[in-house]
Parts: structure tokens; sequence; C-alpha cells
């Protein structure tokens, strides 16, 4: 696959773009919402998963300006969970973070999706815009639910932001299978993959240009 970083390089005559992406102020209001609810009790103790989901992203105008711009959308996704102490602050257990790289392919005249976790990185292609609002509707169930008796409730948060040109290239390398020095010293191919994602989200963690968050009910583990 090309690299898209030489086909949508940002050069000086892209700022009209920018521009007109920008939204402006009073005009616009943020249309994406994020939601953390919670799985159905299926244990004995009543634990229960938390179901991450985002809406909207394509719907609200100043993200799908952007996008249909040539300019790739990264969604970071962050669900945490919480113990909840009537004394003192409250305790984070544990926490799941993962990406999602979203951009428009114009000479395919088709969106790209990219996943990316500490563990791996997956890719598909959806012809239409509907394909694509159903696969970034997608409801995510994270099996991250407390053992340990107590009180607890799930944070989540979703960071929007575009990516630069090196974002790009250093996904578009990966995607490509250059692990760098991961692959080396004898390492294994799984191994290589895991720690070159892990690099990877490194790489595109920075400060969102938006940034959701929302809590679920808090349950009672027996």
């Amino acid at each position: 696959m090309a690299s898209f970083a030489r086909v949508h390089g940002r050069a000086w005559w892209l700022l009209p773009l920018l521009l007109l992406a920008a939204p402006r102020a009073g005009l616009s209001q943020n249309r994406i919402t994020l939601e953390v609810a919670l799985a159905a009790d299926s244990t004995p103790s009543g634990s229960r998963d938390p179901i991450l989901r985002a809406r909207d992203l394509v719907s609200d105008d100043r993200w799908s300006s952007m996008l249909r711009s040539g300019f790739p959308i990264r969604m970071h996704f962050q669900v945490e969970l919480w113990r909840d102490r009537d004394v003192w602050f409250d305790a984070l257990e544990r926490q799941v973070e993962w990406d999602i790289v979203v951009r428009r392919e114009p000479l395919l005249d088709q969106y790209t999706v990219n996943t990316i976790t500490p563990a791996s990185v997956g890719e598909r292609r959806y012809a239409t815009l509907g394909a694509l609002t159903s696969a970034l509707e997608y409801a995510y169930r994270i099996t991250i639910g407390p053992t340990d008796p107590g009180d607890y409730y799930y944070a989540g948060v979703l960071g929007l932001a575009t990516l630069s040109d090196t974002d790009l290239e250093e996904l578009d390398r990966f995607l490509r299978g250059d692990l760098g020095s991961a692959a080396s010293g004898g390492e294994s191919l799984g191994d290589a993959v895991s720690r070159g994602a892990k690099r990877l989200l490194l790489r595109l963690a920075g400060l969102p240009s938006l940034r959701l968050e929302a809590r679920s009910e808090r349950f009672k583990v027996r």
C-alpha cells in the first residue's frame, strides 16, 4: 500500500481546507457522544463488564469535514475500573486503552479503519459512509470486571485528534511490517508485533483536540 503521507502531504496550499473544516465560534456544537454501560450480570458475585460506544462521529460536521478533506482522525479509547471507597479517594484498579485511526482513501474511494491495541493491529475497509458509521459505532465489551468484593464503576475516555505526517509515516511503516529493532535478537514474530504495537500507541499518544468522558452506574461485587 502506498504511503498515505506521500499522497496527502500537508503543504501550505492545504491551509484553506483547515480553515473551512474548523468550526466557527458559536455556530457549531459537539454532536459526538460517549457511552459507558454495564453488561448484564452474568456471575454469581455480581461482577459486570463495561460496554463502551461512541456515537455520531461522522455526523459531526467538524470531524466529517476533516475526514473528507483527507485528514486522518485518531480515536483514542480508554476505559478504567474504579473502586468506590467511602473514605479518602476512589481507587483506580486497572485500565485498558486502544486506538482507532480512520482515513479516507480518495484514489480508492473508500475508508480505511485501523484498530491498534497493545497486542495487535487490524485493518478494515469500508466502501460507503454508512458502513463506516456502523463500524465506528461498534459497542466494545471489555473483560476487566472486578473479582474482589466492593462497590465499583467504570470511567470511559475518548480523545479525538488529527494525525500529522510523521504519525502517518510511522503507522504506514508498521502496517507494511517494518518492525525495526523489535524483531531483532531472536524475538518471535508475535512478540515483535506486540512490542511494535505498544511502541506505536506511545508514538500516537498526545493531547487530543477533543476529549469526552463518561461514567457507568455503580455496581456491587459480593
